[in-house]
């Protein structure tokens, strides 16, 4: 092995790579507009004094958002995903879909814990969703992880899974099921992930919104010991922050036997 390899470690992505463009571009301009009040000679003191905090304002909500989207996908991801899968009991046989998998971030973590079995993902590989998107830059982080023989990646849409009733031990989603806009196919991606999970199997579905809408659905749909995963500060935080419009949590249920 070359030390290059040594060091070599699996990148799952930046999420939503538009959205965090588009905070720190926004935080550009208004840290110009900031430093231009500031030093301009065209304004009053008192119209100085509150543009200058509207735009100062500004320029820290905005660098602060896209710093704490960076940070999230780099390293608050990692730790979130290795909490949600320590909530299944795992035996290393079990067969494992991931839904929505992006470059592998739940199909790998998911991977690492089985040793007979097998983690599937599937994808539609939107690079809007997720930066450089695609079933090799995932399949290139199964082999950096040293899992490549236990994951396979396939094309296909969560509102009509290839697979067939009672299939999977385990299905999981992470912060896929919102990007469907209509609540009609976000219900339809739910009852498939229901009829491919295994009598006694167990779900779980991490997102950033809609999260109190996929546990009512799930329960509606038959499932049992449905509980809500969160940090209920960070969550308070970042709901503040954004208007009511971003708080990762997750939900995790069971078919019943």
């Amino acid at each position: 092995m070359t030390l290059g390899n040594t060091y070599k470690k699996p990148d799952y992505g930046i999420d939503a790579p538009g959205l965090m463009r588009f905070f720190f571009i926004a935080g550009v301009v208004a840290l110009t507009l900031f430093l231009g009040v500031f030093l301009s000679s065209i304004f009053g003191q008192m119209p100085k004094i509150i543009l200058g905090l509207l735009f100062g304002i500004a320029t820290t909500y905005l660098f602060g958002m896209g710093c704490f989207m960076l940070f999230y996908s780099k390293v608050t991801k990692l730790k979130d995903r290795n909490r949600l899968l320590n909530l299944v009991q795992w035996s290393g046989s079990e067969l494992v879909l991931d839904v929505g998998c992006g470059r592998g971030l739940m199909l790998i973590g998911s991977a690492k814990r089985l040793t007979s079995g097998k983690a599937i993902g599937i994808d539609l590989w939107k690079q809007e969703d997720q930066a450089d998107n695609s079933s090799a830059a995932t399949l290139l982080n199964a082999a950096t992880e040293g899992v490549a023989e236990r994951v396979e990646v396939k094309t296909a849409d969560m509102c009509e899974l290839p697979f067939p009733d009672n299939y999977f031990d385990v299905v999981v989603s992470n912060w896929a099921v919102h990007n469907l806009e209509a609540e009609s196919n976000r219900k339809k991606a739910l009852d498939e992930m229901i009829r491919v999970l295994k009598p006694d199997g167990m779900a779980i579905l991490s997102d950033i919104i809609h999260q109190a809408e996929y546990g009512q659905h799930f329960e509606l749909g038959g499932m049992i010991n449905i509980q809500s995963h969160n940090n209920e500060i960070r969550d308070l935080v970042l709901k503040a922050v954004t208007f009511g419009s971003f708080a990762p949590s997750a939900i995790s249920a069971k078919k019943a036997a």
